[in-house]
């Protein structure tokens, strides 16, 4: 397997993909189904914020969570700006393939081989909550990240019942498009135009 800055990314070995404030991505309340929330969160040991790597092609890979067995994705194969990150079942396409592209300090880019974007956070957030999303590539630390072997002591652990955790605060929700508010397509307002 090739070098990643000063990562050796090894298949079947477990990773935590750690943003610049040590908090990792994860599957929101360990769904397993697909279509789920991808969101950075404090780092619990969880398996449902550990991820492997599995060489799609060469120096392409799939993500695939610990936990629920589903890789990350595009949703709706989206390849805007601002399209969300979700997980879903191993598919051919390529947009649940991922390059791990070297930056400075030991951290890396993950960019995604369909939209040529990169993982990002919505909104520039590193707080519990943020959602994955991809952008194109800029300076930003909410570009980068640490990959961390997940040590061997953990793997050897039964994976535990998942918990209920306080929620993080509620936030618009937007697929694909700017930064800024979405369009409004359902509910009163969309029913009011079409009258």
């Amino acid at each position: 397997m090739p070098r990643s800055a000063q990562t050796v990314i090894r298949e079947g070995a477990c990773y935590t993909i750690a943003a610049a404030n040590g908090r990792v991505l994860e599957v929101a309340d360990f769904n397993t189904e697909n279509g789920a929330q991808v969101r950075l969160w404090s780092y619990e040991g969880q398996p449902w914020q550990q991820w492997t790597f599995e060489e799609a092609a060469d120096g392409e890979y799939r993500i695939r969570n610990r936990f629920t067995g589903k890789v990350l994705d595009l949703a709706m194969g989206g390849v805007a700006n601002g399209t969300w990150v979700h997980q879903w079942q191993k598919t051919t396409g390529s947009s649940q393939r991922w390059q791990v592209v070297p930056v400075s300090g030991g951290k890396v880019k993950l960019k995604n081989v369909l939209a040529n974007k990169v993982l990002d956070l919505a909104g520039m957030r590193m707080d519990n909550g943020a959602q994955a999303q991809i952008w194109q590539d800029v300076l930003g630390e909410n570009q980068q990240w640490r990959l961390d072997p997940v040590p061997d002591k953990l793997l050897q652990k039964d994976m535990p019942a998942p918990q209920p955790r306080a929620a993080a605060p509620k936030r618009t929700r937007t697929q694909t498009g700017s930064r800024g508010a979405a369009k409004k397509t359902g509910g009163k307002g969309a029913r009011r135009g079409g009258k």
